[in-house]
């Protein structure tokens, strides 16, 4: 009788509480399996890995989502168009300031869309580079891959079967819902602008079946946004806007390790993210691994300056998790190599960090080391951390092969100069000024010569004199 009194009363007592232990034991049962070792290593791996997703999600979410962001573009499936980059421009760090930005969104969730480029005059550098969620490089048609004559281009997610529809060029797949494009048109000085946004104003956005002039497909589920706030970037909340977006992702055979691990720390598509069923060893050592990873990244983004493993495909890339992820933290939406090549300085000769608070600096191309390319080059100011352009007393943000001051030495040699003050009137055309504070200087080769994509061609250093 004692027996039976004692299992009624666990059965009541069950009835009352073992649903929110349940709950728990839901999501522990595979965290108890594992070492706090375990997990913080399985939350470093996970957080590098996701980061570009929720990153990326950030950009979205303040161009396309939030109307009251100061980034809004408009919404999804619509270009916004912009000039000159200056100072006011941080949408993304290291902005171009040769190739002014078009930027748009597009929701594929419902059917494709059709990119429409027109033709352009002669021999302008332009590209609509579409990136998915992941940060990969989907595509980029344009002058490089197309030549100047345009072209129509249909952006699907992997649910797209259909053959290519009449009067498209090729079919870009993405493996997430959602795609953003960068695109970018070549200009050649102020007087080119009229030019250039005639062009800028022909990119062309449309669902397929209003190109196609046929009934639109029932339209996907409203999606209940999350909103986003960057500073949950570094904490523990990372990871819900990471369930959150792995739900509008396609699942691909090589991510699937890393997708299983996730999901042991709780890391799932659609799953809600509630830190509160988790114990407290398993909180600090989700938070230690995310600190771990940041540290990666840092780290990561001090030593790389090879484009070619930051910025291209998933055929280039794989799963280099980390070099894709430091690619958007250093240039979200930046060209793969057979665009442009994206040399970064941030030393001087002896290894010194760039300094303008310290030092002048200044780098000479000999004669027959000029960049080689198909287009143009240009050095382009960022300040540090940040990495956007820096106000200075005459208005040059970068300086490079379109700059009409620039003037080479008598001997053919071409020297630029990297400091806070002028280097006097006789050297300012080649001057690039430079903030008095830390700072980082990136060459950007569009249509790089083979010597540039093989990786022979040798840059010159820069050299540091004491202010």
């Amino acid at each position: 009788m004692e027996s039976k009194t004692i299992t009624i009363s666990l059965i009541l007592f069950c009835l009352m509480g073992c649903k929110n232990e349940e709950e728990k034991r839901e999501v522990s049962n595979n965290e108890k399996s594992l070492s706090q070792g375990e997990i913080k290593q399985i939350a470093k791996e996970t957080y590098i890995s996701l980061f570009p997703l929720v990153y990326n999600y950030g950009t979205m979410y303040n161009q396309a989502i939030d109307s009251n962001a100061t980034e809004y573009i408009g919404g999804f499936g619509t270009y916004k168009h912009y000039g000159l980059s200056s100072p006011e421009n941080k949408d993304i760090p290291t902005p171009n300031n040769n190739t002014p930005y078009s930027w748009a969104w597009l929701d594929l969730r419902s059917e494709p869309w059709v990119l429409t480029m027109p033709p352009v005059d002669g021999n302008r550098y332009y590209v609509a580079q579409w990136d998915d969620l992941w940060g990969y490089v989907i595509d980029a048609p344009g002058s490089i891959i197309d030549g100047q004559e345009g072209g129509n281009y249909l952006l699907a997610n992997q649910d797209f079967k259909d053959d290519l529809p009449e009067g498209i060029k090729r079919i870009i797949y993405s493996e997430t819902d959602f795609v953003g494009t960068l695109t970018r048109t070549g200009v050649n000085g102020e007087e080119d602008l009229p030019q250039m946004i005639a062009i800028q104003n022909k990119y062309k956005l449309q669902p397929l079946s209003a190109y196609l002039n046929t009934q639109a497909p029932e339209q996907a589920p409203e999606v209940e946004w999350i909103p986003y706030e960057s500073k949950k970037l570094q904490t523990i909340d990372f990871f819900e806007y990471a369930n959150f977006m792995l739900s509008y992702t396609s699942p691909y055979a090589a991510d699937k390790e890393m997708l299983d691990n996730a999901a042991l720390i709780g890391v799932e598509a659609g799953k809600p993210w509630e830190t509160e069923n988790m114990d407290s060893m398993t909180v600090a050592a989700i938070e230690a691994g995310i600190k771990e990873a940041i540290k990666a990244i840092d780290d990561q983004v001090s030593i790389t300056a090879d484009g070619k493993k930051l910025f291209n495909t998933r055929e280039v890339i794989g799963e280099d998790y980390l070099n894709r992820t430091v690619g958007v933290v250093v240039g979200q939406f930046g060209n793969y190599p057979s665009q442009a090549m994206y040399p970064g300085f941030q030393t001087d000769q002896n290894g010194e960090p760039l300094d303008g608070s310290k030092y002048n600096y200044s780098l000479t191309f000999e004669a027959d080391n000029i960049p080689q390319s198909e287009y143009f080059w240009s050095f382009t100011m960022y300040d540090l951390p940040g990495r956007f352009l820096i106000e200075n007393p005459i208005n040059r943000y970068s300086i490079g092969s379109q700059t009409k001051s620039l003037k080479k030495d008598k001997d053919g040699t071409l020297t630029i100069y990297f400091q806070s003050s002028s280097p006097g009137k006789e050297k300012e055309g080649n001057w690039l000024p430079a903030p008095d504070a830390p700072f980082y200087t990136v060459l950007r080769i569009y249509g790089p010569g083979e010597d540039v994509l093989n990786g022979t061609y040798q840059l010159p250093e820069m050299i540091s004199q004491p202010r």
